[in-house]
Order: C-alpha cells, then sequence, then structure tokens
C-alpha cells in the first residue's frame, strides 16, 4: 500500500510548482497585515474591496488567477539555486520567459510598489491582490529555491505529531510534496484553523511579541531583500531534509519557528508594503519613452 501511495504521489509532483503557502498561510499573513494598516491604507483597501471585505477574503486570488492568467505564474516564485546566497536577476527572474509566463517575484513586487497606488480601475484592485499574495510567496522558503522545482520534485512522508496531535494521538502517514508541507502540511500540524494561528503570533510568546519582530526596521527592506532572507531560511530547511525523506516530530520541532518567524515577517511587511504606497496618491507621469508596458497587463 506504501508503494502505491508513493507512485502516485510521485506522478503528482510532476504537474508543476505547487502554490505558496496554502490558504490558510496566505490568510495569516494578510490578517496581521489587516491589524497594522494606517489608517489611509485601511480605507483604500475598503474602496478597492469593498466594506466588509478584509485582505484574508482576497489573499489566495492570485493563485485563482493563475489558471486564467497564465502569464502571472512565474510571478510567485524566484528561482535561487541552494548554492547561491544572492538573487541575481539577469539569471534568476526568467527574462525570456516574460511574455508567455511572467518573469518573477521579485521584479513583479518592484511594480506593484508603484502600480498600488497609480493605476486605476480594475487594475488597481488586481495589484493589491496581487501584493497581499506575493508579499506571502515571498517569504515561503521554498519559493526561492531553484532545485527540484522548489521541493516540487521531492516527495516526503510527513509523520510529525505536531501541536494538534497530543496524548494518545498517534500521527498519520502524508505522502506529499515537500513544497506542500511547507505551504500547508506543518501548518495544520500546528493549528487546526488560520485564525488561531494569527492569535499564537500576537500573543504570549508568539513570533509577533519577541524582541526581533519589535526592531526598528524589521517590517523593512527591498524585494530582492527579502528573497535573499527567505533563500537564507530555505537553505536551513533543505539542509535539514532528511536522507529517508521522513518529516518527524525531530523536523517540525527544529522548523517551526521558521515557519512562525516568516508568516509573521510577511505579515509586518505587506503592512508597511501597503502603508508606503497608499501613503501619497501623487504619481509620475510616465513619458512615452519610459511607459511600462506591464501598465497594460489585463
Amino acid at each position: 500500500m506504501r508503494i502505491v501511495f508513493l507512485a502516485t504521489a510521485f506522478l503528482w509532483a510532476l504537474s508543476g510548482h505547487a502554490l505558496a503557502w496554502s490558504q490558510e498561510g496566505h490568510s495569516i499573513v494578510a490578517e496581521i497585515a489587516q491589524h497594522r494598516l494606517s489608517p489611509e491604507a485601511a480605507v483604500m483597501v475598503e474602496q478597492l474591496l469593498g466594506k466588509g471585505h478584509s485582505l484574508a477574503a482576497v489573499a489566495s486570488w492570485a493563485d485563482d488567477a493563475r489558471d486564467l492568467r497564465p502569464e502571472t505564474s512565474n510571478w510567485h516564485f524566484v528561482d535561487i539555486p541552494l548554492a547561491r546566497d544572492t538573487y541575481d536577476e539577469a539569471v534568476d527572474c526568467h527574462p525570456k520567459d516574460e511574455a508567455a509566463h511572467g518573469d518573477c517575484l521579485v521584479a513583479e513586487l518592484n511594480r506593484l510598489r508603484s502600480e498600488l497606488r497609480c493605476a486605476t480601475g480594475d487594475k488597481k484592485v488586481d495589484a493589491l491582490k496581487f501584493a497581499v499574495h506575493f508579499v506571502g510567496d515571498v517569504h515561503q522558503p521554498l519559493h526561492a529555491v531553484l532545485e527540484k522545482q522548489g521541493g516540487n520534485f521531492i516527495i516526503i512522508d510527513l509523520f510529525a505529531r505536531g501541536e494538534t496531535c497530543t496524548g494518545s494521538c498517534v500521527p498519520q502517514h502524508k505522502y506529499m510534496k515537500f513544497h506542500e508541507a511547507w505551504d500547508s502540511g506543518m501548518i495544520l500540524g500546528t493549528v487546526w484553523d488560520w485564525g488561531r494561528y494569527v492569535d499564537i503570533l500576537e500573543t504570549g510568546d508568539g513570533w509577533l511579541t519577541t524582541a526581533e519582530a519589535q526592531r526598528s526596521g524589521i517590517d523593512g527592506g527591498t524585494p530582492e531583500q527579502w528573497a535573499e532572507q527567505t533563500h537564507k531560511a530555505a537553505q536551513t530547511v533543505w539542509a535539514l531534509l532528511p536522507d529517508n525523506s521522513v518529516l518527524d516530530d525531530a523536523y517540525y520541532q527544529k522548523v517551526s519557528p521558521i515557519i512562525a518567524r516568516q508568516l509573521g515577517v510577511a505579515g509586518l511587511r505587506l503592512a508597511k508594503f501597503l502603508n508606503d504606497a497608499y501613503a501619497s496618491d501623487r504619481c509620475p507621469v510616465p513619458s512615452a519613452r519610459n511607459a511600462d508596458p506591464r501598465s497594460q497587463r489585463e
């Protein structure tokens, strides 16, 4: 039976890039940011999404849109080789593939800095939805790794007790992509729902209460720097992958602080990303020579 599961999982792995974080992960990032929006940003979010709609409600929209808009596919990740510590735009950002599938996550985040403020109509709404999702994506460790398509071609056995399996509970074997284990498997091993995870991060000894989270500038930086920091975390979690590909309690305990940090810092940075964008309504007037062809995105 185990061989059948593994064979099925291997065929599934060939289907391509998994989604970055799960719906739960993206909702966690969005909710943390929602709590930290400036008054100006909160008003703009309400205007664009409608009264009563939260950032979490649209946090996974970009994944749904990808099937209909294949030119956005490569915006979900950046392929940095594990052996290299820094981002190299010329190599890692797929410029030759831009027309058909987009270039990369870092490039799109840099474009969104101005599109959030300066796009109009539906494009401005889309810019917000993309920003909420892609700031989350750039903090998922396996979305900053080239090898094995970000771990999609590695099948693991998630066999960790985690926090939701306590007392006499016996963990179940769950075969999935290494990438998917980071998208959702280990988050759901910590909590049953994403709202509870936000509470854990925000209170008690949660990451958002730590000295690191309170440090001035932790929410700043550029998309290039975020990608490099995430890639460093990816080097760690990749190196910790056991030879037998079983992610057990020992692995879970080692990486759970990394999961908490990446989700927490992503929420802080998303809030600042939106607050900075919506702090002013002034936009440069592009010349015909310098106009960004991406402004014509449908």
